[in-house]
């Protein structure tokens, strides 16, 4: 397992134990002094943010999403000629060409 696995596995045992304890403080409190649930649990993740707690994404990120092209006057090229592309095909569209007339059939 690596070092952040390591690191993120320990932090969520110590959230578990911090909140199972805040639960049965709460569950012990009789219920005409008890706070709402929701209360509740503001409290504890406002609390949580406190001690470095952020949410962040669920999903994974790609890595060679944000890797920045080999050549970048390629991608730019490559870029420029796919809205061209599709500028022609809007301007055909709005101008109503149709196979008759040349245009894409």
């Amino acid at each position: 397992m690596s070092t952040q696995a390591n690191i993120q596995r320990r932090a969520m045992d110590e959230a578990v134990k911090e909140l199972t304890k805040r639960l049965r403080e709460w569950a012990a409190t009789p219920a005409d002094q008890r706070e709402p649930a929701e209360m509740f649990s503001r409290r504890f993740m406002h609390d949580m943010n406190g001690h470095g707690w952020r949410r962040t994404p669920a999903g994974r990120t790609n890595p060679l999403a944000r890797r920045p092209p080999d050549d970048p006057a390629a991608a730019a090229q490559r870029g420029a000629a796919l809205a061209w592309n599709e500028l022609a095909k809007v301007i055909e569209k709005r101008a109503g060409i149709g196979p008759d007339e040349g245009g894409p059939e």
